[in-house]
């Protein structure tokens, strides 16, 4: 099966996640709580992805603990218990799973936060 097909495929079954919130109201409270609502939407999408590139490649935890040197526990609670991963952790995986962090974010973080564009995007107010 090719990779290209299987990212398409994980891509197609996490796109209804991908719904953009309307904000009703401009009040403190309901602002936090969309935005902890879209941290919790995101964290649980990462989850899915990372879930379902291990299942597609038939990794087990032990296997990917070889891999990465992550406990099982950890890779457990990243894809069930909603655990936070670092950048350090997700590169990882993704090397693990052979897929990029912007595959797995579904942004191009690589680009738009480099050393080198710091100046542009500082001029541009991004």
């Amino acid at each position: 099966m090719p990779e290209d097909s299987l990212l398409a495929r994980v891509r197609a079954a996490l796109a209804p996640l991908d719904q953009p919130l309307a904000l009703t109201s401009h009040d403190p409270l309901d602002e936090a709580k969309v935005r902890q609502t879209v941290n919790q939407a995101a964290r649980s999408r990462v989850a899915a992805t990372l879930r379902q590139l291990r299942a597609a490649r038939g990794l087990s935890y032990d296997a990917i603990r070889t891999q990465t040197g992550l406990s099982q526990q950890l890779l457990y609670d990243v894809e069930y218990r909603d655990r936070r991963l670092t950048l350090a952790e997700l590169r990882l995986l993704v090397t693990c799973y052979g897929v990029s962090v912007d595959d797995v974010l579904g942004v191009d973080i690589e680009s738009q936060w480099s050393v080198e564009s710091a100046p542009q995007r500082w001029q541009e107010g991004v």
